[in-house]
């Protein structure tokens, strides 16, 4: 008798990959799947959506995250855990499925997770795994959980639509990010990137960007004399980002001195900054602020996380006091923003070419 797996609306904090099966027979078994379901489920799928991680506690931790993703975004989802230094070679596989109620009286639409877990050498068919379940004609979007491969695989890249990382989470950020350019190179351009640690400086950036708005400070621009930053415990990247950001918006260049690194404005003028951990923080950056000769602009995240407060006065007198939405930073709420879409993030390079050297500093 054929092995059947119920599938069920998921809705739980703790939930299994699914059913085992033969690698060799993961296809006809999600068909039996399918044919075996009641007809008020439908398979539904926008894209294949990758998961790599090489953590020992991927599965667990990324199966409830695609259920929770599926409720919003349907994909067929390859959840692949690696221990490449395993001492013997192995592969298991799960197969399950996510259903969710899209409105009163429809159907349950249901996405497929496939989940593997490679050992020693099998880790090395990374890109046979995923090429041999793909759901044909749809995008691909992988997201590398952790470090990049140092020696990326030409037959993998070569057909990745859209590469998902957390430069948050890199020890060596400009080495990562050579690899991307790599990685680049090796689609000839067409896999566009999505930094999860980008994404949620999103509603932060056009904060800033609603601050220069006002006439006054944005006469004010080339009178910047300091940048102060406050980033939680291991968002400096993310800080340097927001950075690199200002930088390029206004023109700034990086001028390494013998004593001291600074900012040049097209006048000439120096900018000096401040990056500044803040520790107990709960949010990736809690405040910038811009001072002027005469006064200073600043956007601060409120101590629930809601908001950012924007602040600009000059000369004493407060010119704007205004609150914005502050977007969410949970992972889900991160992830669905980049799945939502499908362009490449225009500004994302030139502020990671304005603050590239700082990106390579021994004390990240």
């Amino acid at each position: 008798m054929a092995k059947t797996l119920k599938i069920t609306m998921t809705a739980t904090s703790s939930i299994s990959p699914g059913l085992p099966v033969e690698p060799g027979e993961i296809e006809r078994q999600l068909a039996l799947l399918w044919k075996q379901t009641d007809a008020s489920k439908s398979r539904a799928s926008l894209l294949n959506f990758v998961i790599y991680s090489e953590a020992p506690d991927a599965i667990e931790i990324n199966t409830p995250l695609l259920a929770d993703l599926a409720a919003e975004h349907a994909f067929r989802a390859l959840l692949i855990q690696a221990n490449p230094s395993a001492p013997t070679s192995g592969m298991r596989a799960w197969i399950t499925a996510h259903c969710h109620l899209r409105g009163a009286g429809q159907k349950e639409v249901c996405s497929e997770q496939i989940t593997f877990h490679l050992d020693g050498s099998s880790a090395g068919r990374l890109s046979s795994v995923i090429f041999a379940h793909l759901d044909t004609d749809l995008p691909l979007c992988l997201w590398w959980q952790g470090e990049l491969p140092e020696d990326p695989d030409p037959q993998l890249w070569a057909w990745v639509d859209r590469l998902l990382v957390d430069s948050s989470s890199w020890k060596h950020p400009a080495r990562q990010l050579d690899i991307v350019r790599r990685i680049d190179d090796l689609g000839h351009g067409r896999c566009a990137l999505g930094d999860l640690a980008w994404t949620r400086l999103f509603h932060l950036l056009y904060s800033m960007a609603l601050i220069f708005d006002l006439p006054a400070a944005r006469l004010r621009i080339n009178r910047i004399q300091s940048i102060e930053i406050h980033h939680a415990a291991g968002h400096k990247t993310t800080a340097l980002e927001l950075l690199g950001w200002i930088a390029s918006r206004f023109n700034w260049n990086l001028d390494i001195e013998e004593t001291r690194t600074v900012f040049r404005r097209p006048d000439g003028g120096a900018v000096t900054f401040e990056i500044l951990e803040k520790p107990g923080a709960n949010f990736s950056i809690s405040l910038v602020r811009a001072n002027f000769d005469d006064g200073e602009a600043s956007v601060k995240r409120n101590e629930t996380g809601e908001f950012y407060l924007l602040d600009v006065s000059i000369q004493n007198n407060v010119l704007m006091s205004q609150m914005l939405p502050a977007g969410r930073e949970e992972i889900r709420h991160i992830l669905l923003s980049e799945l939502s879409r499908s362009s490449r993030h225009p500004l994302y390079w030139p502020a990671i070419h304005a603050v590239e050297p700082l990106l390579s500093s021994p004390d990240l």
